[in-house]
């Protein structure tokens, strides 16, 4: 039997790391039975100072205060000012950017004063949302039979006079917004309005043009009403009226330029229609364009994403 030499020395350093390996082990075996500790968040101990009363109680005058007491309430309701359509009274924002110099599409409640702007700031008596709460017509808003109180208009009036600040205390800047069109009349060379017969009794559809001879189509234009920044309508660059046989192509149609004219109480731009060159019962479609100057593109109505009824209104029958 061969006889194996001992080597205490490497047997005591074997012995040794073993149990240093062991020991090691042991102590990473502890660790993971024990939970780490969270690390310091430096803010945890930040004091904001924010106060029980924090947006609790917005100026009744201002954007906010509007917001939470009047178009919250009574107009951002299911179907009505709830996104369906402008304005947009969901929220403090979407209120602000949607009546703040935005343009309006119904421009009359009582066919006597026309407006253009929803809110002009420092200028109620021109804007339309002054207008709705206030007209003594059936188109009073809230349209849910009951009007604001005397306390609710006078805030908003308020919040108008004094800038119709954003939520943020900014006045805004007025932007070089393009002219509206009010709209338009008809009448014979007797002037007499043929634009009140409309084809079939009904009231949006074409009024009637006599066939073979001419009429008369003035059309009322304004840019902003805000003051000298405005154009005036006889300094337009454009002021054209196109007509065509289909509804929503224009890419052919006739244009006329219209003429400026200075009746009282208004100014108006009028083309002078000639019949003859349609046949008896074609409908012809019109659209008016016009620009202050100082746009890119011209304002157009009724446009391909009118409402159909305002397509059929700006248009006539020949017989």
């Amino acid at each position: 039997m061969k006889l194996i030499k001992y080597n205490h020395q490497k047997f005591s350093s074997f012995i040794n790391f073993s149990l240093l390996l062991l020991l090691m082990i042991g102590i990473n075996a502890l660790s993971s039975c024990t939970k780490d500790e969270a690390p310091v968040n430096p803010y945890d101990n930040v004091n904001y100072n924010f106060g029980n009363n924090a947006d609790s109680i917005p100026d009744s005058n201002s954007i906010t205060g509007l917001h939470k007491n009047i178009f919250s309430k009574r107009c951002a309701n299911p179907g009505c000012h709830d996104g369906t359509f402008e304005p947009d009274f969901r929220t403090v924002q979407s209120s602000w950017s949607t009546l703040v110099y935005m343009r309006v599409k119904k421009t009359t409640v009582d066919s006597v004063n026309y407006f253009n702007t929803r809110v002009i700031p420092g200028d109620y008596q021109h804007s339309f949302l002054y207008e709705r709460i206030t007209t003594l017509t059936s188109d009073y808003m809230p349209s849910n039979g009951t009007h604001l109180s005397a306390n609710d208009v006078n805030h908003i009036k308020t919040w108008i006079m004094t800038g119709a600040k954003d939520s943020y205390g900014n006045t805004p800047q007025r932007p070089n917004l393009p002219p509206s069109i009010i709209g338009f009349l008809a009448a014979d060379f007797n002037s007499v309005r043929i634009d009140t017969v409309r084809y079939g009794g009904i009231s949006y559809n074409p009024f009637v043009a006599p066939s073979n001879s001419g009429f008369y189509l003035p059309f009322l234009a304004l840019d902003t009403a805000d003051g000298s920044a405005a154009t005036d309508p006889a300094m337009f660059t454009v002021h054209k009226i196109k007509f065509s046989t289909q509804k929503d192509n224009f890419s052919t149609a006739t244009t006329i330029n219209c003429t400026w004219l200075t009746p009282i109480p208004y100014t108006f731009w009028q083309a002078v229609v000639n019949t003859s060159q349609w046949p008896v019962g074609t409908i012809v479609y019109f659209r008016i364009y016009v620009n202050d100057g100082h746009q890119t593109f011209d304002a157009e109505f009724p446009r391909n994403n009118s409402q159909e009824y305002y397509k059929t209104y700006y248009a006539f029958i020949v017989q």
